[in-house]
C-alpha cells in the first residue's frame, strides 16, 4: 500500500493543479502554415513585379513563408483590380500585396473608391524615384528642351506611364507640365499595364518620353538604346545615372520620393499583422536585401505598421493638395 501524502504536501499539490488548469500555457504566435500569395497589380516584367518577386524570394529564403508560396499578378485599373482582390480576402493572413502610390492617388483622382484605410498596413520597405528616358535618336535633346516644348505646346510631347493615371510617374509629369505653365488636363499621357510595355513603346517610337524607375531603364541605357534626360530625385543618382541632372537642378519644381508598401487584407488579427511586420523588418535588415537595393538604384527605408499607417495618411494629404493645385482633384 502507498502511504498517504502529508496534508501540507497535498495542499501545495492541489494549489499547483488548480493554477495549471486556470492558467493554461499561452498559445504559440501565428505564422504561415500554408502557401502565401504575394499579390501585385501589374503584369510581369516591370519594376513593381520585380519588387514582388524579390520580396517573395527573400521571404522564402529566410524561412518566413513556405517554399510553395507564389507571386500573383493582377493588372488592371491602375492596381485597383489587385487592391479589390486583396480587400475581398478579409481576415486571410496568407495574402499580402505590394503597394505603391496609386493606393492613395487613384481615390483622389476619382479612379477608384478604394482607400489606404481599406487594407492593413504592414510595412514600407524602400523608396525610389522616377527617371525620364527618350529613344537614343530622339529629337528631344535634353531636359531643358523637353521643358520648352511643353511650355510652347503641351500636346506636342507624349509620355508613357504605367498602371494608370494615378501613378507617381504621371504625378511627376504633371509637376513638370505645371512648372512649364501648361494645362495638365491637356497632357498627352499613354498608360500601360506595366513598365515593360511602356519601355517597349518608347523604344518603338510610339511615345516620346518614358517615365519609370531607374532599374526598368538601366538595361536599355547600357545598350545605348535609351537616353536618360532627367530624374525627379532630390539629389543625383549614382552609377550610370551619375551625370543625369535632377529637375530641381534645372530650377523645375518636380521632386518625388516614391515608396513601396506591403499590405494585408482587412481584418487581420494582431498577432498575424505583427508576424508580417517582424518578417519584413528582418528581410530588409539582411546584406542580400541591401545588395538588391543597390542593384536596383533604390534607397533603404523601413517603417513598421503604425508608422506606415501615419505615412499613408500624410501622403493622401500631400497628393490632395497637389492635385487641387493642378485642378485634377476629384475627391473633395
Amino acid at each position: 500500500m502507498y502511504a498517504p501524502l502529508p496534508s501540507r504536501t497535498l495542499a501545495r499539490l492541489c494549489v499547483a493543479l488548480t493554477a495549471a488548469i486556470a492558467c493554461p500555457a499561452p498559445a504559440a504566435s501565428w505564422k504561415p502554415g500554408e502557401p502565401v500569395e504575394v499579390v501585385v497589380g501589374v503584369s510581369p516584367g516591370g519594376a513593381m513585379d520585380r519588387t514582388a518577386r524579390t520580396v517573395h524570394r527573400s521571404l522564402v529564403a529566410s524561412g518566413a513563408i513556405p517554399a510553395t508560396s507564389y507571386v500573383s499578378n493582377k493588372p488592371g485599373g491602375g492596381h485597383a483590380v489587385a487592391y479589390a482582390y486583396t480587400i475581398n480576402q478579409r481576415g486571410k493572413p496568407h495574402v499580402i500585396q505590394i503597394g505603391n502610390s496609386p493606393l492613395v492617388t487613384n481615390y483622389l483622382l476619382g479612379r477608384s473608391t478604394i482607400r489606404h484605410t481599406d487594407l492593413t498596413p504592414l510595412a514600407i520597405i524602400f523608396q525610389e524615384t522616377m527617371v525620364y528616358g527618350v529613344k537614343e535618336d530622339s529629337g528631344i535633346r535634353d531636359a531643358r528642351d523637353l521643358f520648352e516644348r511643353l511650355k510652347k505646346d503641351v500636346t506636342s510631347v507624349s509620355f508613357s506611364v504605367s498602371s494608370g493615371l494615378g501613378t507617381a510617374n504621371y504625378f511627376t509629369a504633371t509637376q513638370v507640365a505645371h512648372a512649364a505653365g501648361a494645362d495638365n488636363k491637356k497632357l498627352k499621357v499613354v498608360s500601360f499595364a506595366g513598365a515593360a510595355q511602356g519601355v517597349t513603346a518608347a523604344l518603338g517610337g510610339h511615345v516620346d518620353v518614358v517615365i519609370t524607375t531607374p532599374s526598368a531603364l538601366a538595361p536599355h541605357v547600357k545598350a545605348k538604346k535609351l537616353r536618360i534626360i532627367a530624374t525627379a530625385a532630390d539629389e543625383r543618382l549614382g552609377g550610370i545615372y551619375a551625370e543625369v541632372p535632377t529637375w530641381k537642378e534645372l530650377k523645375v519644381d518636380s521632386s518625388l520620393a516614391l515608396w513601396r508598401a506591403v499590405l494585408g487584407p482587412p481584418g487581420l488579427a494582431a498577432d498575424q499583422a505583427a508576424y508580417w511586420e517582424g518578417a519584413l523588418k528582418a528581410m530588409t535588415s539582411t546584406e542580400e536585401w541591401s545588395r538588391e537595393l543597390e542593384r536596383e538604384f533604390l534607397t533603404p527605408r523601413f517603417m513598421g505598421r503604425a508608422e506606415t499607417a501615419a505615412f499613408l495618411a500624410a501622403e493622401e494629404k500631400r497628393f490632395r493638395a497637389h492635385f487641387a493645385e493642378f485642378g485634377i482633384l476629384k475627391q473633395p
